[in-house]
């Protein structure tokens, strides 16, 4: 056998480099499970910040978006354990949700303990026809109300602007 070239063949052969090493196939979208415990996260985020809203129609918006944030981490969290999968922000969403539903039921118990003083101060300060007759009005009240919660005397002063 000899070293000479026969006919078709080229000189050494030299490898062309392969291709460049590709990138990192994307990311999957987002499981059913996984969209869950993000979707219980933000109703009960949603549902915290409409809960503090001084609009009374919007906090109960708030109290129905807790429990349903509350709800949906439980779902999530259950579905995401028989499928033996994650669902990211379904805990938070059940500790966010049962935060503001305690601040919730804490601010339900305390407005129905002070409910008729509230309510007999609200109908004295709508017939009030002057400053000095709304001030009237919230010294005699506050201080029942003071005593209904067992709080110290002038402790709601400092928010006679609120009222």
């Amino acid at each position: 056998m000899s070293d000479a070239q026969g006919p078709g063949e080229s000189g050494p052969q030299t490898q062309l480099p392969g291709p460049p090493p590709s990138a990192p196939p994307p990311p999957l979208p987002p499981t059913p499970v996984e969209r869950g415990g993000m979707r219980a996260l933000s109703l009960s985020v949603i549902g915290l910040l409409l809960l503090f809203l001084p609009i009374p129609g919007l906090a109960l918006l708030g109290l129905g978006l807790l429990v349903a944030g509350v709800v949906t981490g439980v779902r999530a969290r259950r579905r995401a354990k028989r499928v033996l999968t994650r669902a990211p922000g379904a805990i938070g969403g059940i500790v966010v949700g049962a935060i503001g539903l305690c601040f919730a039921v804490a601010g339900i118990a305390i407005g129905a303990v002070v409910a008729t003083e509230f309510s007999d101060y609200e109908n004295c300060r709508s017939s009030a026809l002057t400053i000095t007759d709304k001030q009237t009005c919230q010294d005699r009240y506050f201080p029942k109300i003071e005593r209904k919660l067992h709080l110290p005397a002038g402790s709601m002063d400092r928010y006679r602007s609120m009222f």
